[in-house]
């Protein structure tokens, strides 16, 4: 009996934790989307939030992982027995209700920030082509000129005004 206390307590204090990494994640989901909303997207930035985020999904994975087995061993007893442990059970399905509903906000705005870092590679594509473009066309031009002089040719300078 004092070791299924112990394990419902755990599973309470694993979704609570998730719940923390989920509001961490969301915090940073939307510090993405403040960035790839400014003019100019600070990539440098981008880069060390989806870092942290992948650090964060790492934990979540984890927690579940640990809640999967303490919860495939208390089951059966917590089926057993449901009234006496209802106020630990109403509290952790209020923390998973919790849990999903932010997993749906961070969902919605990972689309929406996916949306906008395509765009932002479709720029820079073209922001490349442009240049590779104008440099060919550059190229060209110098190698033109530079061909147009030869030494048997003589220039005539008009020095009338």
């Amino acid at each position: 009996m004092d070791n299924i206390n112990t394990y419902i307590s755990v599973l309470h204090g694993s979704l609570r934790k998730k719940l923390e990494l989920i509001n961490k994640l969301l915090e940073l989901t939307k510090e993405q989307n403040k960035i790839l909303s400014e003019e100019k997207v600070d990539i440098d930035n981008f880069d060390k939030i989806v870092s942290e985020k992948e650090v964060q999904i790492n934990e979540v994975l984890e927690i579940d992982r640990g809640f999967q087995n303490i919860f495939a061993k208390v089951s059966g007893i917590i089926k057993e027995s449901p009234n006496q442990y209802r106020q630990q059970i109403l509290e952790m399905q209020n923390f998973i209700r919790t849990i999903t509903d932010i997993g749906i906000e961070i969902e919605n705005m990972e689309q929406k920030n996916k949306e906008k870092f395509n765009k932002f590679l479709i720029s820079k594509r073209n922001d490349i082509k442009d240049f590779k473009v104008s440099n060919k066309t550059a190229v060209s031009y110098y190698k033109n000129m530079s061909n147009q002089h030869r030494e048997w040719q003589s220039y005539f300078v008009d020095s009338r005004k």
